[in-house]
């Protein structure tokens, strides 16, 4: 199919967030509070609305800076693989707007449907160009929203839209029901850990306690070179794992997105398939189990267990905790943790032959899993009508 390209500064209008400062900050939904939506109300799966604060309306200055249904939130800094990550807003949680990292995308409704436009927007290959209009200062990359406006859209007729939203409305429906089975099954596996080891921070069962550092070897991932998208760092046969990947895994990391060159390597560290991935920047303790060998940047910590431990247990055990941690964590530019508070965390230590039957059970739903993964996918489906 060939359809005419557009600029998408012709067919939307951004308006960027608004910025405030922690102690500006008001009840939620109390009188006169507008709620406002930062990066971790931005996800992939939809907008997150679990975790909501708030500001005094008179920090709105334009009507405009108010969210509509059919807006979308795009990270506009962010780390470089999580600037635009986008959310389409179906429903607003009461009035509401962006923060100062998130910008409002509003399509012109004459030109272009709005879901048509998020769709196109979720591509990897688009994904790949959107963080290609990043600029990199230290460890955050701002989206340049002038050059994202010179990105080119297909766009057919209207109607043309409309048939292609709908048909990608299913496949997203389809994923929807996929990843509420998956949900279950991440349920499930928490429960099971819960009746064979207890609480892994009250310890109920008395089990030997350990530093984080004495269990295995804990180090972060290497990216020595500024800045880390060097066009001569990338585009070659060495997997390449950012945090981005480690948290949308869903526990182990089957599949890779950016390559380094064999320049890369050399300023980076190979590290073994069963390597457990631990995020400590952007997002907080997030996990996933390398199924092949693979580089990761210092804003990713890679765990090899010892004998004391498996790596399935330690996956688990850091999932009770990575609410804990991500709350604790710092924020300057975003929030991240550094290797030393990972190693002092205490861990139970429970008998050998226990962790390996969890080991199993990890298995076994592990496999049933992969069988939702064969579901229809959104990406296939957005790829065949050729939107690029």
């Amino acid at each position: 199919m060939s359809w005419p390209m557009v600029k998408l500064g012709d067919i939307l209008s951004i308006i960027r967030g608004v910025t405030f400062k922690p102690n500006d900050q008001v009840e939620p939904l109390s009188e006169g509070s507008t709620i406002v939506m930062r990066t971790k109300n931005v996800q992939r799966s939809g907008l997150d609305i679990s975790d909501l604060i708030a500001i005094p309306d008179s920090f709105i200055k334009r009507d405009e800076q108010y969210l509509r249904s059919e807006d979308m939130l795009i990270s506009s800094a962010n780390s470089w693989e999580l600037v635009g990550k986008i959310s389409f807003i179906d429903k607003l949680p009461a009035k509401s707007t962006a923060g100062g990292f998130i910008s409002i995308i509003r399509a012109k409704k004459e030109k272009v449907i709005p879901k048509y436009l998020y769709y196109w927007l979720t591509l990897e290959h688009t994904q790949v160009k959107i963080r290609n209009c990043g600029q990199k200062t230290t460890n955050i990359s701002n989206l340049n929203l002038e050059r994202f406006k010179e990105l080119f859209i297909p766009l057919p007729s209207l109607n043309d839209q409309r048939r292609i939203v709908a048909i990608l409305d299913k496949a997203a429906n389809i994923r929807q029901k996929r990843e509420q089975a998956i949900k279950l099954s991440d349920d499930f596996l928490r429960a099971t850990f819960l009746e064979m080891f207890g609480d892994p921070v009250k310890n109920p069962k008395g089990w030997q306690r350990m530093k984080f550092s004495e269990v295995g070897t804990l180090d972060r991932g290497k990216s020595k070179h500024r800045p880390r998208n060097a066009p001569e760092l990338l585009g070659g046969i060495h997997p390449l794992i950012q945090t981005g990947d480690v948290a949308n895994s869903g526990g182990y990391i089957t599949e890779y997105f950016s390559t380094y060159s064999d320049i890369g390597l050399a300023q980076s560290k190979m590290w073994k398939k069963g390597t457990l991935c631990i995020t400590i920047a952007a997002n907080i303790a997030k996990t996933g189990i390398l199924t092949f060998d693979a580089c990761f940047p210092d804003s990713v910590v890679g765990f090899q267990p010892n004998q004391h431990v498996e790596v399935e247990f330690i996956q688990h055990w850091l999932g009770f905790l990575q609410k804990q941690l991500e709350e604790t964590a710092p924020e300057v530019a975003q929030k991240n943790i550094n290797l030393a508070i990972l190693r002092d965390l205490d861990v139970i230590i429970p008998d050998k032959a226990l962790q390996m039957k969890f080991k199993g059970v990890v298995k076994k739903v592990r496999e049933l899993k992969e069988k939702y993964h064969n579901f229809p996918n959104i990406q296939p489906v957005l790829s065949s009508f050729h939107l690029s």
